[in-house]
């Protein structure tokens, strides 16, 4: 059997299951929660390991398996910063967020982040700049995942890529809307499974193709002896200076951490014990350290087929190293990371319409079940944005396309978020400017200055995090005066 008949054969048997355990999942709803409790935090009672997997594997995307190690095989070593920086990335800001966020946003009764910002800093403008921006911003990674599942659907089954993109389009929404986050979480569990087997398996494969570590560092000397550098030299077009190793730090960590569609899992876990967070973390810890690993491939690659397009470089290395039936498995498990993706930033997106914009500002009497409507009318006509995107004119660079994205949220997002939870002196009007100035300062100083999209993050958050203290210090300065003035006047 060719891999094409086997691809398709794994392809639709994967995608019937998979939906088979969506079904069942949103079946599975808790007793004595509402119609949105449900859909958007699965009724806190989706299992910890869920969550952590749909946590790892919503960040494990198109780019960790396709866009980044084709960076990678460009730039040589001093990408691999992206996964020294994002393992504690990925674990030490949950650390720290996760058990003080889900206690916080009980109490106030928040089910998405927008609404969580807006009550803790008491700011209905603030709720709907972040909702705007989650909207806005997202639809970049979303038509990334769109393009890489199509492309990767082309190269394995030879369905073309129009036809992938209406498939991709069609099972996405049905995922999505059929449970909610319960659905995604379980949907992410299965997906990632697959996922870490191929991480593993074409990784050892490839390097002993190339004659293990040693013969990959001597045969990528012959090829450009600057991709054993530790770090690139500075340059306007270099992504891995030492000005980008910090801003990727800074990336990981608040950028990065602060996604609605990662930190909505901390609002979703069943409680804050100490045995569930920490069955969370170690869980976390142990898959993005696997999953991570497959950066190194793009080098592998470059040695192995160096005429090879960046994107689909590890598409092609399965094909060509891989046995028939190993390589479609292998499919699967990169379509799995783009699904999970995929559906867990559409959900976000048609929470912050369906929620934060309709039910708590268009429509404030809006029942629950006529929200989670709005919700899924909301998450189809994103999905076919996307498809009319990709359809029109796909994006050349998965990972750029995705981190443009992700840094336009986190530098609205991140410092807001980080100070409603560890100072309490910080303020409503602090937070307002801080999220309207971040993506501003991110687009300048990418864009107009000039400085690589990690520097730009970092340079985004240093001037975001600028505006919060010295407002929130001249409010609180400026309250304190009009209390005793007030007791003075008594």
């Amino acid at each position: 059997m060719t891999l094409q008949e086997l691809s398709i054969i794994f392809f639709f048997g994967f995608l019937v299951f998979v939906g088979i355990v969506a079904y069942f999942s949103s079946k599975q709803k808790a007793s004595g929660v509402s119609a949105d409790v449900e859909y958007y935090l699965g009724g806190h009672s989706t299992p910890t390991v869920v969550l952590a997997f749909s946590y790892v594997t919503s960040s494990i995307s198109a780019a960790c398996f396709m866009g980044d190690p084709g960076i990678m095989s460009t730039v040589g070593w001093p990408y691999y910063w992206v996964v020294i920086a994002i393992v504690p990335g990925l674990i030490i800001p949950a650390v720290l967020l996760m058990p003080k966020m889900r206690q916080q946003a009980e109490k106030l009764g928040s089910l998405t982040i927008p609404e969580y910002l807006g009550q803790r800093y008491n700011s209905t403008a603030l709720r709907l700049i972040i909702a705007g921006v989650i909207s806005v911003f997202y639809i970049f990674p979303l038509v990334a995942q769109f393009k890489g599942a199509a492309v990767l659907l082309e190269s394995f089954t030879g369905i073309s890529f129009n036809m992938g993109l209406a498939i991709i389009t069609v099972v996405i929404i049905f995922y999505v809307i059929v449970g909610g986050l319960r659905s995604v979480a379980w949907t992410d569990f299965v997906q990632g499974l697959p996922m870490l087997v191929i991480s593993i398996v074409l990784l050892v494969v490839s390097l002993n193709a190339v004659g293990g570590f040693s013969g990959l560092e001597e045969k990528l000397s012959q090829i450009d002896p600057n991709m054993l550098k530790v770090v690139q030299d500075e340059a306007p077009d270099t992504q891995m200076s030492l000005s980008g190793v910090l801003g990727n730090f800074v990336f990981w960590c608040v950028i990065f951490i602060s996604q609605p569609y990662l930190c909505s899992r901390f609002l979703a876990i069943p409680n804050v014990k100490r045995k569930t967070i920490g069955t969370f973390l170690i869980t976390a810890l142990i898959l993005s350290v696997v999953y991570n690993s497959f950066y190194i491939a793009g080098l592998t690659g470059r040695v192995l087929f160096p005429d090879v397009k960046a994107d689909y470089l590890t598409v092609t290395m399965a094909i060509n190293l891989l046995p028939t039936a190993v390589a479609a498995f292998m499919m699967i498990g990169i379509f799995a990371a783009m699904m999970s993706t995929a559906t867990s930033v559409l959900l976000v997106i048609g929470q912050a319409v369906g929620r934060d914009f309709y039910s708590k500002t268009i429509n404030k009497n809006a029942s629950p079940e006529k929200e989670v409507l709005v919700t899924r009318i909301a998450i189809v006509v994103v999905a076919f944005i996307c498809f009319a995107f990709n359809y029109v004119d796909p994006p050349e660079f998965l990972s750029v396309v995705l981190y443009l994205g992700l840094s336009g949220i986190g530098s609205c997002i991140g410092i807001p978020l980080f100070a409603a939870i560890v100072s309490k002196k910080s303020t409503k009007e602090g937070a307002i400017v801080s999220s309207i100035v971040g993506p501003i300062a991110y687009i300048i100083f990418n864009y107009v200055v000039g400085f690589n999209f990690w520097f730009a993050g970092l340079m985004a958050i240093v001037v975001a995090a600028i505006c919060m203290v010295v407002i929130s210090v001249f409010i609180n300065k400026k309250n304190r005066a009009l209390i005793s003035n007030v007791a003075e006047a008594k």
